[in-house]
């Protein structure tokens, strides 16, 4: 008698998936004419099944060549399996070609709030297996020693560093005011009068700023002074939308409350000088995780609308 435990090395699983395959259809023709490969090569199949576990498993008769009560029995417990097997294959397949695992980046908040709170759940939709961890803060991160994949960083140049970089934007930064400040104290007409205003300032220590801005007739160099420093545009933002003053920020931040009228362009003519720059960063790696370089794509493609003024 034959042990069929002891011949199961022999078989392969594309035999038992023919062998599946006739018994569905009903015979070795009709197999053959569903798998799309000549009648012959679906009976060497069944022919080295019958070898190998010592039975036959077709009639083979002028009638035709189905399968013996044998042959049905040893189809029957074969399918699920033959199911299971097919179900792993594309399982994998499909975890081979996506990304999975956690992603873990940094950005200021500003970016974010304005930009990967947008970007996050149209990358989740398209790459499910991967979870996004984001953490927002404004000190400068060291991606490899912390474990984050990828950064989020606006400066007017980046530092010398071993980081590789990726412009996403360059931004325009404009001066704006809230509503009611303007309708507090009315907004100026010409460069000069900026500094009989209020400001919300970014890098001064003692309440005094010198910049300058781009207009018409180049640049002009105008010293301001404000009762609030800050470094987070976010928070500029809602400081001069409660009526703080005036401050300079890019379009990305100020577009919603321009269209709800809390803040109203001040000097429209005119520009700072000096432009900011996104850029997205990561460590250098020799074998980059699939899922970092699917995100740092997908906020390229994305970079010119979230930016766009």
């Amino acid at each position: 008698m034959t042990h069929w435990p002891d011949t199961l090395s022999s078989m392969r699983f594309d035999e038992l998936y023919i062998l599946v395959e006739v018994a569905a259809a009903g015979s070795l023709a009709a197999a053959a004419r569903r798998l799309g490969m000549p009648k012959s090569t679906v009976g060497r199949a069944i022919t080295r099944i019958e070898k190998a576990l010592g039975v036959a498993l077709v009639h083979r008769s002028t009638r035709g060549q189905g399968l013996t009560d044998q042959g049905r029995m040893i189809a029957n417990l074969a399918a699920p399996h033959i199911a299971a097997l097919r179900d792993l294959a594309s399982s994998a397949a499909h975890t081979a070609s996506d990304a999975y695992g956690t992603l873990r980046m940094t950005a200021p908040h500003d970016l974010g709030a304005l930009v990967l709170a947008h970007v996050v759940p149209a990358f989740s939709q398209r790459h499910p297996g991967v979870h996004v961890d984001v953490e927002l803060t404004m000190r400068v991160v060291d991606l490899a020693r912390e474990g984050f994949d990828l950064a989020l960083r606006v400066a007017p140049k980046l530092p010398s560093s071993t980081l590789i970089a990726k412009k996403l934007a360059t931004l325009d930064l404009h001066l704006y005011a809230g509503a009611s400040y303007a309708a507090r104290r009315g907004l100026p007409s010409r460069i000069e009068a900026l500094a009989e205003h209020e400001h919300v300032l970014f890098a001064s220590r003692d309440g005094r700023l010198t910049v300058a801005l781009e207009g018409p007739k180049g640049a002009v160099r105008t010293s301001l002074r404000g009762r609030v420093t800050c470094n987070d545009f976010l928070f500029a933002r809602e400081l001069i939308a409660s009526g703080a003053g005036i401050t300079a920020l890019p379009w990305y931040v100020v577009r919603s409350e321009l269209a709800n009228g809390r803040l109203v362009r001040v000097l429209p003519e005119y520009r700072l000088a000096s432009q900011a720059t996104v850029f997205v960063l990561h460590a250098r790696q020799e074998d980059p995780s699939r899922k970092r370089e699917l995100f740092r794509s997908f906020l390229i493609e994305q970079a010119p609308k979230l930016f766009a003024q």
